[in-house]
C-alpha cells in the first residue's frame, strides 16, 4: 500500500482520510471527509499488489463504471474515483451500520420475516443492476450492508461483469466466494442474472438455517458439491418452517438456471408473497452461538413434555415480564414517580424548576442536517411523559463504531445557575455525559469542553448534580446506547432545577 494511505492523508485533492474501516482481498476501505462538499464518505483503495496487475486494476475500475450508473436506494452509491500513488481509489457512500456477515456471526441465524425483508431488498437492488446489464457475481453476506437507518444495501461490484464488454477474468479463474458460487461459475459456463439469483438463494439459506447450503473440508469440495447435488431443504434444519419458505429458497438454489426464478423481480415477488402465521413459527435444533434456548431454561422435564405445555409456560413468563417492565417503565417517568411517591406529609417540597426554551438534536458526526430525530426533540421537554425523543436506531450500542456519541441540546430561556438535571428514560444500560455552555451552543463536541457530570450503565432515568454551574444551554451527550435489541436511547422528559 502506498505511503500516502495514512490517517490525515489527502486523496484527490479533497478526501481527507480519517480512519480505517475494513480490508478485503482486493482493497481496503477508509472513512474520509470530502472537504469540498463537507460530508463523510467511504474510500476503497486498491491493495498495492493488486494494483500492479493491469487486469485486476481494470476490473477494479470497472466497479466504479458499473456501479456509478446504478441508482437505487439499496445500492451503495459511487461518487468519484481518484489515483493514490500507483494505485486507484473509489469514493462511495458511507453506510453507517454493519454487514450481514457480522450480523449473522452475532445472531447465528435470523427469523423468516427478517429473511424475507433482507432478501426482497437485495433482489430489488439486483433487479436494477440486471436491467443495466450488470451481474454482480459475488453476492454474499459480506457484501450486504444493514444500515443504521434501516436500509439494506448491496455493495462491491468490483468483480461485476458488464454485459457486452470483454470479460476481464482470467481463464479458469473462479470469481466469487465459494460458498455462494452458482454451479455455472464452478464449471466455467456462461453466467447471467440467474447466477446472482442462485447466490442470493444461498444467502437466504444461511440466514434461515445459520449455515451455508454446502460446507466441506476444502473450497474445492464445497464448490463441486453444488454441481453434483442439491442441498438439504431448510426444513431439515429448522423445525416448523412454513413449506413455502422451503419452496422459495430451494427454487432459487436450483442447479439448472432454467429451473430458478427467471428474474430477481420474480424472486422478490415470491418472497413478498410468503405469509407466516403462528402455526409456522421457527425453532432450531441447536441454538445460535449467541442465543439461549428458552425451553432449556424454564423446563427441565423429560423430552416427552408437549409443545403446548412449554408454550403455556412461555406465555406466562411473557405476561409476567411485561407487567414488570411496565411497572419499571412507569416508575422511571415523572408520572410514575408521582404515583409511587411516599406520603406527601413526609417529603420536602421539590426544588424550583428552571424554565426551558427549546430542545434540538446534536449529531456532529452525522450525515446531513438535522439528524437524530430532531423534529421530535421538544418531546423531551413538553411535560408529557407519554411523548419522547429518541436517537436513531443503530446496529450496535457503540453507534456502529462510526461515532463517539450523539446528543440532545437543552436551551434555557435565559442564563441560570443549575443545581441538578433529571432525565427520564425507559432505556437501560445507557451512558451519558453532561456538558454546559454559557453563550452560543457550539457545533462541535470539543467546543463544549469537558463534561461536568456523567453516569454509566444507567438503569432507566438518572438525576445528576451540576454543582450550580452557570449556563444557557446543556448538552446531554449519549456515549452508550444501552441494552435494547435495536440499540437506541429514548428520553421522555428532561428537567433542570436551581437547587
Amino acid at each position: 500500500m502506498s505511503d500516502s494511505v495514512v490517517v490525515g492523508a489527502l486523496l484527490g485533492g479533497r478526501y481527507r482520510l480519517r480512519f480505517h474501516l475494513a480490508s478485503g482481498g482486493m482493497a481496503e476501505v477508509w472513512c474520509a471527509d470530502d472537504e469540498i462538499l463537507g460530508r463523510a464518505v467511504a474510500v476503497k483503495i486498491l491493495h498495492g499488489h493488486v494494483a500492479s496487475d493491469p487486469a485486476l486494476r481494470a476490473r477494479f475500475h470497472t466497479e466504479a463504471v458499473a456501479a456509478a450508473r446504478l441508482v437505487h436506494p439499496s445500492i451503495v452509491a459511487i461518487f468519484d474515483t481518484c489515483e493514490v500513488g500507483t494505485s486507484e481509489a473509489i469514493v462511495m457512500e458511507l453506510v453507517r451500520g454493519r454487514t450481514l456477515r457480522e450480523y449473522l456471526d452475532e445472531r447465528g441465524r435470523l427469523e423468516p420475516i427478517e429473511m424475507i425483508h433482507i432478501g426482497a431488498e437485495v433482489a430489488s437492488a439486483l433487479s436494477c443492476a440486471h436491467r443495466a446489464g450488470v451481474i454482480h457475481r459475488d453476492v454474499k453476506p459480506a457484501n450486504i450492508l444493514l444500515s443504521d437507518d434501516g436500509r439494506v444495501l448491496v455493495t462491491d461490484f468490483g468483480i461485476a461483469k458488464v454485459l457486452d464488454e470483454p470479460d476481464l477474468t482470467r481463464t479458469n479463474q473462479l470469481i466469487g466466494t465459494v460458498k455462494y458460487l452458482a454451479p455455472e461459475q464452478v464449471t466455467g459456463s456462461p453466467v447471467d442474472a440467474r447466477t446472482d439469483i442462485y447466490a442470493l438463494g444461498a444467502v437466504l439459506y444461511e440466514i434461515i438455517c445459520g449455515s451455508a447450503p454446502f460446507v466441506g473440508d476444502s473450497t474445492a469440495a464445497v464448490a463441486l458439491a453444488r454441481v453434483q447435488r442439491d442441498p438439504m431443504p431448510p426444513s431439515f434444519t429448522v423445525d416448523d418452517l412454513a413449506p413455502v419458505v422451503d419452496a422459495v429458497v430451494m427454487r432459487a438454489l436450483s442447479r439448472d438456471p432454467d429451473d430458478r426464478y427467471a428474474s430477481a423481480d420474480d424472486l422478490r415477488a415470491a418472497l413478498l408473497s410468503v405469509r407466516l402465521d403462528e402455526d409456522h413459527t421457527i425453532a432450531m435444533h441447536t441454538p445460535g452461538r449467541n442465543e439461549a434456548r428458552v425451553e432449556d431454561s424454564i423446563d427441565a422435564t423429560p423430552a416427552v413434555t408437549t409443545r403446548s405445555s412449554r408454550s403455556t409456560v412461555l406465555v406466562s413468563l411473557v405476561v409476567v415480564t411485561a407487567l414488570v417492565l411496565i411497572a419499571l417503565l412507569i416508575s422511571s417517568t415523572s408520572v410514575g414517580r408521582t404515583l409511587f411517591a411516599p406520603d406527601p406529609s413526609t417529603t420536602t417540597a421539590p426544588p424550583a424548576s428552571i424554565a426551558l426554551g427549546g430542545a434540538r438534536s446534536f449529531d456532529p458526526a452525522g450525515a446531513g442536517a438535522p439528524t437524530e430525530n430532531d423534529a421530535s426533540a421538544r418531546n423531551a421537554i413538553d411535560g408529557d411523559p407519554l411523548t419522547s425523543w429518541q436517537t436513531e436506531d443503530y446496529a450496535t450500542r457503540n453507534f456502529g463504531n462510526l461515532k463517539a456519541g450523539v446528543g440532545l441540546i437543552i436551551d434555557l430561556s435565559s442564563t441560570h445557575r443549575i443545581g441538578h438535571i433529571s432525565i427520564d428514560s425507559p432505556t437501560t444500560g445507557w451512558s451519558v455525559e453532561i456538558h454546559t455552555v454559557d453563550g452560543v451552543a457550539p457545533s462541535t463536541l470539543a467546543g463544549w469542553g469537558t463534561s461536568i457530570a456523567s453516569a454509566r450503565a444507567i438503569g432507566g432515568g438518572v438525576d445528576l448534580s451540576l454543582a450550580q454551574v452557570q449556563a444557557s444551554s446543556v448538552l446531554i451527550w449519549i456515549t452508550d446506547l444501552g441494552d435494547a435489541p435495536t440499540p437506541h436511547v429514548a428520553i421522555t422528559e428532561v428537567g433542570l432545577s436551581a437547587q
